[in-house]
């Protein structure tokens, strides 16, 4: 006979759990029920509050807003946070404007919480409905604010510009808005946005416009980067790759023929393959620093007449020689007859003419011709030529150009902190 060990249960043990089990239920769903209510009420009475808190506002900012008309709370939950919240509501802001007031702010951040309000509603009470008028979208508005005064916003509903015409202009380093007109002439000579901008923001990159602005150049590794007078290197600047190119012969009187590592690479290469063709190009100036560059400014002054000198040789820090970037060669030819007693120059020599109508291919170009010094403003140099790469030499020997008007056309401008 089998015994059962385990628990009995009787009728009123099992009663008794069933009616426990049930009851307990029983008053879970109601207290359930009844919290549910409770918070759904709390939800329903602070739903504004909550939103406020989810979009990052704290406890005080939520009582400012709170304390507005239903509208302006509105208005407020319609934007992500507004930092400034607070200034826009104790400035007595427009509340449609809150998130106006927000964005002008952070496109001009030296402006005060004061001076906001007042450009802010002075704008969108009387100057928006006239760019409504020149079917100016919200956001086209928006990007004419990031950078317009009042004065520029009046200049364009003077001369009734459109977005679509002003808009190839703005992304043009140097763009302003008032100097649209300029801009609108130039193009229609040269076919260019690029040109039209740089040329007025920067007239001096074509020589006979210099108007006397200096800037100093902030990228100077940049191997495109425009050197010359207006665009000029800190007087501290020395390249930190110059190397001496391999196998090329130096001339006896070069103090340094130093180059920046791919310069000298490319100028190497050039050097074996005009050797292939009889010629032998010698290395006769490279690298100058900027006091170096001083001294040979000094002494071209002291012998000539200030045109004349400045027709020469480059203003300390104009100097592509700092750059480590240009080279002055002669050849071999040129040493003989010199040896001989003969005086002849690297720009009589089939060298050089071989070097006009190659450089291009190993990245070099003539960098200061004779019928375009109003543009360089450096007189005929047929000794100077300029490392600025394969591709960008190729495109200004087929076009003709010197570097200036590649910039000016390709938008190539170095980036320049302004002197003064």
């Amino acid at each position: 006979m089998r015994f059962n060990r385990g628990r009995r249960y009787t009728y009123y043990s099992s009663y008794s759990n069933s009616r426990r089990s049930r009851v307990r239920w029983d008053r879970v769903g109601i207290i359930a029920g009844i919290v549910i209510v409770i918070l759904a009420l709390a939800i329903w009475l602070n739903f504004d509050r909550l939103q406020l808190l989810v979009k990052g506002y704290s406890f005080s900012q939520q009582n400012i807003i709170l304390s507005l008309e239903d509208e302006a709370v509105d208005e407020v939950l319609s934007h992500d946070k507004l930092d400034h919240i607070q200034d826009w509501i104790e400035g007595e802001g427009t509340y449609f404007l809150y998130d106006d007031y927000e964005k002008y702010l952070s496109t001009h951040k030296d402006l005060k919480i004061e001076e906001v309000l007042v450009t802010v509603n002075d704008i969108m009470t009387n100057y928006k409905p006239r760019f409504d008028a020149l079917t100016y979208t919200e956001d086209q508005l928006w990007k004419v604010l990031d950078v317009a005064s009042i004065d520029d916003l009046k200049y364009l509903i003077n001369h009734e510009y459109t977005y679509p015409q002003i808009e190839p202009y703005m992304n043009i380093q140097g763009f302003a808005i008032q100097d649209i007109d300029r801009y609108i002439e130039i193009y229609n000579e040269k076919k260019n946005y690029n040109y039209a901008v740089l040329a007025t923001a920067y007239p001096f990159i074509i020589s006979e416009n210099d108007n006397g602005e200096i800037y100093t150049i902030q990228n100077p590794e940049n191997v495109v980067t425009l050197v010359k007078k207006g665009f000029q290197y800190a007087n501290n600047y020395v390249p930190d790759d110059l190397v001496t190119p391999a196998e090329i012969p130096i001339s006896p009187d070069c103090e340094n023929a130093q180059m920046r590592k791919e310069a000298a690479e490319a100028l190497t290469e050039m050097y074996n393959d005009a050797k292939k063709e009889g010629y032998t190009l010698i290395i006769n100036s490279a690298y100058r620093s900027y006091k170096e560059q001083e001294e040979v400014y000094k002494e071209i002054h002291e012998r000539y007449d200030e045109v004349t000198a400045a027709s020469l040789v480059a203003n300390p820090g104009a100097s592509e020689h700092q750059s480590g970037l240009g080279i002055d060669l002669t050849s071999q030819s040129v040493l003989d007859d010199k040896r001989n007693g003969i005086s002849s120059r690297f720009g009589d020599k089939p060298e050089y003419k071989w070097c006009l109508a190659n450089s291009y291919k190993y990245g070099y170009i003539l960098r200061f011709e004779e019928d375009k010094a109003n543009i360089t403003g450096i007189g005929n140099e047929p000794w100077h030529f300029r490392y600025v790469g394969k591709d960008v030499a190729k495109e200004i020997f087929q076009n003709g150009w010197t570097l200036e008007e590649y910039c000016l056309y390709n938008g190539v401008i170095p980036k320049v902190k302004k002197n003064g």
